[in-house]
C-alpha cells in the first residue's frame, strides 16, 4: 500500500471501469450479467479482495443541523461530526477502558486531586500548528463554561489550577477526586487555543481529527474534507465528507434508498427495520438515549410518592419497545447501559407493567380522576412513546392532556424546572455511565433538578459516587439507582439507540464508544 492506501505499482485493481470495458466487447448476449453486476454494485458486493480504496466523496444525510459550538457535547448536533473534525485526549473502548489517544498517557497523584497527562509530540492542528499544552489547558477548562452546553461541564468544574512542565506535559489539579474523570478526558475534544471563539459561529473549527472542517450551511449543510497533515499516516482514505440535514423522517430513508446518500443518521426505528431486510443497507446502533418520564414533585397529584411509584407500573415498556422503537432498545427502569458497572439486572426490571398495582395506588392516595398536563418534547420518537404513556396512566385513573413543546422550549423550561407535572424527552448520555449522568443530566442533578426534588440524602449518595474509588463505584452506583426508584421523580422506559444506515458501499465505517461516527478508516466500494 502507498500513503493513501492504493495497491503499489505493479499491482492491478479491478474497477468497475475496467469490467465495463471489457464487457463493452461481449455483445448484447452479456446484458443480463451486466444486470447482474450493477445490483452487486449496488449491495457492495465487488469482491472481498480489493482492500481499502482511496479516494471518493461519502454523502451523509443527517437529522439534525450541526451546532460547532456543541465540539464537548453528546448531542445529536455533534455526533455526526465531532470525532471526525476533533480528538480527545483518551477513548474508551468496548470494555469501558479509556485507551491514549492524544494523551500518551496519565498518572494519578495526591489521592487522585492531580493529573499529569504527557501528550503525543507528532500532531498537528488543522491550521498547521503543532498541538501543545496550551490547546489541551484551553480545552479542559472550556467544557466548565455554560456556553459550551457540555454534559461534563461538572467534571471541568473541578479544575481548580493547570500547568504546563513542557509542551508536551500537563499538570492538573482538582479540587476533589473525580471517579468520572474520563468522561470529561472523552468528551473535551482537543480544540485550537488560538481560534477557539470561532466555534460560537462556526467561522472557526480547527482541531487535529481525520478531516478539516471546510464550510457549513446552517440548516443545510457541511463540507469536510481529508487532513493532509493527519498523524496516521494513510489515513483517511476518503478525500471529501458531504453532510445534508434533512429533517423529515421519511425524505432521510428516501436518501439512502435513493442512492443520494450512503449514511443515514437518524433514523427512525421503524424506518431503520424495515431496510434491515434489504441487501444494499446494514443497520448500526449508535448513541444510546434514556426514554423517561419525569415528574415535578412539587404538582399535585405526584407529591404523594405513591401516585408517582403507580407512574412506573402503570407504563407498558415492552410494548413501547416494540412498537416505537422496533425492538432495537431495551425496556428498562435504569437510564444508563449495561456498560456501565453499577448496572443491575434486578434494578432494570424494578418497574414492571403493572396496571392494577398502579391503580391501587392511585386510588389510596385518592388521586383517581386527577388531570394532569404532559409536556412532550417535539422528537418524533417521544411523541409517539407520550401517547402510548398516555394511555396507559388514562388506564389506571389519572386525565392526561399532551402539551407539545419545540425543542428549544422544553429544554429552556427544563434547565428552568417549568415544566408541567409530567413531561417525557430522551436523554443521550445514557452510554456515558450513571455517575456523570446523575451529576450532568438536569433531570437529575442532585440540587435544583427539573423535578424539583430536593433531597440532602439524594446529594450525599451522588457525592459519594462521584468520589469513588473503584471497588465501590459499582456499589454507589446502585445506591443511587435504588434511591431514585423509591422517590420516583422520573421514571426510564426505554433505553435505545440511535439508527444509522449504511449503504453497504461503505466498508469499515465505525463509531467510538458513546456513538459518535468514526471514519478514520472507512472507504467506499
Amino acid at each position: 500500500m502507498n500513503e493513501r492506501g492504493n495497491p503499489p505499482p505493479g499491482r492491478s485493481a479491478v474497477t468497475r471501469r475496467t469490467i465495463l470495458l471489457g464487457m463493452a466487447g461481449l455483445g448484447a448476449g452479456t446484458l443480463l450479467s451486466g444486470c447482474r453486476l450493477a445490483v452487486a454494485e449496488a449491495r457492495g458486493d465487488t469482491g472481498a479482495g480489493d482492500g481499502p480504496r482511496a479516494g471518493g466523496t461519502l454523502m451523509v444525510a443527517v437529522n439534525s443541523d450541526p451546532a460547532p459550538a456543541a465540539a464537548q457535547s453528546q448531542l445529536t448536533t455533534s455526533m455526526t461530526w465531532r470525532r471526525l473534525v476533533f480528538e480527545t485526549l483518551s477513548s474508551y473502548d468496548d470494555n469501558g477502558v479509556p485507551q491514549p489517544a492524544l494523551a500518551t498517557g496519565w498518572e494519578l497523584g495526591e489521592g487522585g486531586r492531580v493529573v499529569t497527562i504527557d501528550l503525543r509530540r507528532d500532531v498537528l492542528l488543522h491550521s498547521g500548528r503543532p498541538m501543545d499544552a496550551r490547546d489541551v489547558m484551553y480545552s479542559l477548562k472550556r467544557p466548565a463554561e455554560p456556553a459550551s452546553g457540555s454534559q461534563v461541564r461538572s467534571i471541568a468544574a473541578l479544575i481548580t489550577d493547570m500547568t504546563a512542565d513542557d509542551p508536551w506535559t500537563v499538570r492538573v489539579r482538582l479540587s476533589r477526586p473525580a471517579a468520572n474523570l474520563f468522561d470529561l478526558f472523552e468528551l473535551a475534544s482537543i480544540i485550537d487555543h488560538e481560534s477557539g471563539a470561532g466555534l460560537a459561529d462556526g467561522s472557526a473549527v480547527i482541531g487535529t481529527g481525520p478531516f478539516r472542517w471546510e464550510s457549513w450551511v446552517p440548516g443545510s449543510s457541511l463540507s469536510m474534507v481529508r487532513n493532509p497533515h493527519y498523524r496516521v499516516q494513510g489515513r483517511p482514505y476518503l478525500d471529501r465528507i458531504q453532510q445534508t440535514t434533512i429533517g423529515d423522517a421519511t425524505a432521510l430513508v428516501t436518501a439512502v434508498r435513493g442512492s443520494r446518500a450512503q449514511v443515514a443518521y437518524g433514523t427512525a426505528p421503524l424506518d431503520a427495520k424495515g431496510l434491515s431486510a434489504d441487501g444494499r443497507f446494514t443497520v448500526v446502533p449508535s448513541a444510546a438515549a434514556a426514554y423517561s418520564v419525569g415528574i415535578t414533585v412539587t404538582e399535585a397529584p405526584f407529591t404523594d410518592v405513591r401516585v408517582r411509584q403507580a407512574i412506573g407500573y402503570a407504563i407498558d415498556r415492552e410494548r413501547i419497545n416494540s412498537s416505537v422503537f422496533a425492538g432495537y432498545g431495551e425496556a428498562s427502569s435504569l437510564w444508563w447501559t449495561r456498560r456501565d458497572p453499577g448496572w443491575s439486572e434486578a434494578q432494570s426490571r424494578a418497574y414492571t407493567f403493572d396496571p392494577d398495582r398502579a391503580r391501587a395506588l392511585i386510588e389510596q392516595a385518592g388521586a383517581v380522576g386527577s388531570e394532569v398536563v404532559f409536556d412532550v418534547r417535539s422528537i418524533l420518537a417521544v411523541r409517539s412513546m407520550a401517547e402510548i404513556v398516555r394511555y396507559d396512566l388514562e388506564n389506571v385513573g389519572l386525565r392526561v392532556r399532551i402539551q407539545a413543546l419545540d425543542d428549544v422550549t422544553f429544554n429552556q423550561r427544563l434547565a428552568a424546572g417549568k415544566l408541567s407535572a409530567l413531561w417525557a424527552s430522551a436523554f443521550g448520555l445514557a452510554d456515558i455511565g450513571a455517575v456523570t449522568f446523575a451529576s450532568s443530566v438536569p433531570a437529575f442533578l442532585p440540587s435544583r433538578n427539573a423535578s424539583r426534588f430536593d433531597s440532602a440524602e439524594y446529594r450525599r449518595l451522588v457525592d459519594a459516587a462521584l468520589t469513588a474509588d473503584e471497588p465501590n463505584r459499582a456499589s454507589s452506583v446502585r445506591a443511587i439507582g435504588s434511591f431514585i426508584h423509591e422517590q420516583a421523580f422520573d421514571h426510564c422506559v426505554v433505553v435505545a439507540p440511535l439508527m444509522t444506515v449504511q449503504s453497504r458501499r461503505l466498508r469499515d465505517a465505525g463509531k467510538t464508544a458513546l456513538g459518535a461516527l468514526r471514519l478514520d478508516d472507512a472507504y467506499l466500494v
